[in-house]
C-alpha cells in the first residue's frame, strides 16, 4: 500500500524527437564541464503544465481524463522556440538546470486552462507562477560555483527548429527506473483548420 502512495501524476507537454537531439547536443558538448549530480533521460523531457501528486481516487483520474479530452479537442496546434538555459536555486550552486523557451501566450493560456480544470474537479496544486521549462539536469555537485555556457542561446538558436505543440500528456511517475515517466493518456489538438 505504501507503494501506491509514492505513485505521482503530472500533465505535460512532450518534447519532439528532433528536438530532444538537439538538447543531447548540447549536453554533450557541456557535461564535462557542468557537474551536476544527475541528468534526465531524454524521453523524459517535458513542459510541465499541472503537477497532481498523488491521486488516490481512480473516479477523479478518469473524470479528469474524460474533460481534458474535450478541452483539448478545441484547441490548435502551436509553435514555441527554445531559448538557452537556465537554473532554479543558489546562482553559485543551482539546483537544476533546465531549457528556458520564449515567451508564448498559447502556452500560457493553455496551463491556464489545464490549471482550472485540475481545479474544479479538486485535485489540490501549487500556486506558484507559471515559468515553463524542460528539466535537463539536477543538484550541482562542484565546489567551484556554476558558470553559464557562454554559447548556449546561439546554440539553440541556430539548431533548433520550433517546438512543434500538438498534444499533452498525463504522466505517471516510477522513481527507480529510467526512463521513469509513463504515458497514461495523451490528449491531441483536434482543431487542425487554425494553427498558431
Amino acid at each position: 500500500m505504501q507503494k501506491q502512495n509514492n505513485t505521482h501524476f503530472f500533465i505535460a507537454v512532450p518534447i519532439d524527437e528532433y528536438n530532444k537531439e538537439i538538447i543531447n547536443k548540447w549536453i554533450l558538448i557541456n557535461k564535462e564541464n557542468l557537474p551536476f549530480k544527475s541528468w534526465v533521460h531524454p524521453e523524459d523531457y517535458h513542459i510541465t503544465l499541472a503537477f497532481l501528486g498523488h491521486v488516490e481516487e481512480t473516479e477523479k483520474l478518469e473524470k479528469l481524463k474524460l474533460i481534458l479530452h474535450e478541452t483539448t479537442s478545441v484547441y490548435s496546434p502551436f509553435q514555441m522556440h527554445i531559448k538557452g538555459i537556465d537554473t532554479f536555486g543558489k546562482k553559485e550552486h543551482p539546483r537544476i538546470l533546465w531549457i528556458s523557451l520564449e515567451e508564448s501566450e498559447a502556452l500560457a493560456d493553455l496551463q491556464q486552462k489545464v490549471y482550472n480544470v485540475c481545479k474544479d474537479i479538486g485535485i489540490h496544486l501549487d500556486s506558484k507562477p507559471f515559468r515553463p521549462h524542460i528539466t535537463i539536469a539536477r543538484k550541482w555537485i562542484s565546489e567551484d560555483n556554476f558558470i553559464k555556457p557562454i554559447d548556449h542561446e546561439e546554440h539553440f538558436k541556430k539548431d533548433t527548429n520550433s517546438l512543434y505543440v500538438e498534444q499533452i500528456n498525463l504522466y505517471q511517475t516510477h522513481l527507480n527506473r529510467a526512463p521513469k515517466y509513463e504515458v497514461k493518456d495523451n490528449f491531441p489538438f483536434l482543431n487542425k483548420e487554425k494553427r498558431e
